[in-house]
């Protein structure tokens, strides 16, 4: 069934548009389920709803957290819901397994002052160590600012292309974001002003061997990665004194909770993070239901006029 699961695979990167880091992901618990029922002379198709649970409390017994145990089930759920469209089996055994209660992660975000400490633009070079460092110290700026100015993702960033950006209309066009879906995503005037910034000294990072198309360069001229772009930030946030906590992913939460918190309409921050669900978008707002409330308020002519003719009646 190798072929399968590489079949499987290639339909997670080509046709859902899933990010390396999920593909791989997704085979390696698939893969791990496969010598399981190997070592019980079972196939793939003769797997059912006891084979599944069986699997999971293996993983149980061998120290797995409830959300690395949720993860795996994630998987193969995936797996035979494909295996189902394939026509390969009649059912999803795995859809109907309940998976183990996980603890609600609190995900962690930026207050709109720390924010501003992020991106305060460092002296030339300082962060790199000189002249040498100045177009990294650039890139790094751009990067920070796209992400926050946007929500990108930060595989959605690492794969963005020089055609993708347009500086006069100031929009980003997004492809193949989480579904495979594109859509065209606005950013703000420091943003533009870091990309620019970055572009005018890109050249001097890009290489023979490099990617021409990719808007952003690591430092020998190929395309950029995740990786580098979450260490490019943890130096940042050593260099300014803030917690060790954020991530690329982190500078999304704050987008969306301070576009919230200035007003923005939550159907607009849906859209620019590309969330096919509201639930979704409200989950990366942090702010409280009291200020949630207040903002919907001003923002709603008819809803304050409700508020106020409320307090007087009361």
């Amino acid at each position: 069934m190798e072929d399968a699961v590489e079949r499987f695979e290639k339909y997670l990167a080509g046709v859902l548009g899933r990010s390396p880091h999920t593909v791989k992901a997704y085979g390696a618990e698939v893969r791990g389920f496969g010598r399981f029922l190997t070592g019980r002379d079972l196939a793939w198709a003769g797997a059912d709803k006891a084979a599944i649970r069986a699997f999971l409390f293996e993983l149980k017994g061998q120290g797995l957290s409830n959300i690395s145990i949720s993860r795996a089930l994630s998987s193969l759920r995936a797996f035979y819901r494909w295996l189902v469209r394939e026509g390969i089996m009649d059912c999803n055994p795995a859809s109907s397994v309940t998976a183990p209660k996980c603890p609600k992660k609190q995900s962690f975000f930026l207050t709109e002052k720390e924010a501003d400490i992020l991106l305060e633009p460092a002296e030339a070079g300082a962060e790199l160590g000189g002249e040498a460092g100045q177009p990294l110290a650039r890139r790094d700026q751009a990067i920070f600012e796209l992400i926050y100015s946007t929500g990108l993702r930060v595989g959605e960033l690492v794969r963005l292309d020089l055609a993708d950006l347009d500086l006069r209309s100031l929009t980003v066009l997004v492809r193949r974001g989480k579904g495979a879906k594109d859509r065209l995503t606005p950013f703000g005037a420091p943003a533009a002003e870091a990309v620019s910034s970055w572009l005018a000294v890109r050249g001097l990072v890009a290489g023979p061997e490099g990617d021409p198309a990719a808007l952003f360069l690591g430092q020998r001229g190929g395309r950029l990665n995740d990786r580098q772009v979450r260490r490019a930030l943890c130096a940042r946030l050593g260099d300014r004194g803030l917690d060790g906590r954020c991530s690329p992913h982190s500078l999304r939460h704050s987008f969306a909770t301070h576009l919230l918190s200035a007003g923005a309409d939550l159907k607009a921050i849906q859209e620019m993070l590309g969330h096919s669900s509201l639930a979704t978008t409200e989950r990366y707002t942090h702010l409280d239901l009291d200020r949630i409330r207040r903002i919907y308020r001003d923002a709603h002519p008819r809803a304050r006029a409700a508020e106020e003719k409320r307090a007087d009646d009361h």
